[in-house]
This record gives structure tokens, C-alpha cells and sequence, in this order.
């Protein structure tokens, strides 16, 4: 796969557009989004998906990207990036993510995928809090998808 290059907005849609497709999720509900243009501050997607009766997964994305909304390259490194949507995503966490149905994730281009795993799969705090990684990337028809990596796509 070639090198996407995408903003940050651009990853944000990417992850929306995937968490549209879900499962058998009966209603879909963006919760917050982020606009890195006005430099939000607060996770950058909260989404809710859930069964008619209201039961269902609340996701917490940080997300980060590789080119900056002006179409130039991002100046800091892929890792640079991820390691601070790491702690980003970590200062989120504030309740046991098995017991309240709250997925805790990083969206990142596709392209970052494969070094972000290398810097985290023997981390076990990660690990143990479950966060896992969206990778951001246009498909063949240049529409905005992602890919999610679950834990045990991540972790040894």
C-alpha cells in the first residue's frame, strides 16, 4: 500500500465512515468531533453505537495525521505523534473500559499502522487497557475508510 498522506480531519472521517459500517448496530450517533482547524481541545471523536434499547459501545478516538491541512507534510515524525495521541488517549481513560462498553482508541493513517504496532506490542499497560488502533486510508475510489486493529491484532 502506498503512503497515504492525510490530515487529521481526513483520518477523523475515515474512522466515522468505518464505525457507519459496524456491526448490527441500529443507530449511530457522533457524539463529538473535533475540528483540528480551531484547535478543539477534548477527544477528537466520540461515538455511539448502539441496539434499539440504547445498549451498545461509546468509542474515544484520538486522532492524528501525516499531512497538515495546507497539504504539506506534518514537520514532527509519525512517532513523535503517536506516542503524544498516546498520552492523549491514556488522560481520557476514566472508567474500567470492560464494565462500561467504552472503547479507547488512536486513528492514524494505514501507512503509520505498522510502526505504531512495533512501538507498542510488548507494552503491556496498553495492553491491558485495550487500546487499539484505527488505520485511516482512501480506497480505491478515493473515499475516507479505516481499518480497526483490535488487541489481539496488536499485542503479544
Amino acid at each position: 500500500m502506498k503512503k497515504d498522506l492525510l490530515t487529521e480531519d481526513e483520518v477523523i472521517r475515515a474512522v466515522i465512515n468505518y464505525l457507519n459500517t459496524k456491526g448490527h448496530t441500529e443507530v449511530r450517533r457522533v457524539v463529538h468531533r473535533s475540528d483540528a482547524s480551531k484547535k478543539e481541545h477534548g477527544v477528537d471523536l466520540q461515538v455511539k453505537l448502539s441496539n434499539s434499547k440504547g445498549n451498545g459501545n461509546n468509542y474515544f478516538i484520538e486522532a492524528k495525521g501525516n499531512k497538515r491541512a495546507d497539504g504539506a507534510p506534518m514537520r514532527s515524525s509519525a512517532n513523535t505523534n503517536f506516542r503524544w495521541a498516546i498520552s492523549q488517549i491514556i488522560l481520557r481513560i476514566t472508567v474500567d473500559s470492560t464494565k462500561n462498553n467504552y472503547i479507547y482508541g488512536i486513528a492514524i493513517p494505514n501507512s503509520e499502522v505498522k510502526g505504531a504496532i512495533k512501538l507498542i506490542e510488548n507494552n503491556w499497560a496498553l495492553r491491558h487497557l485495550k487500546i487499539r488502533l484505527f488505520g485511516a486510508y482512501r480506497n480505491d475510489e478515493g473515499e475516507l475508510f479505516a481499518i480497526e486493529y483490535c488487541p489481539r491484532d496488536i499485542y503479544n
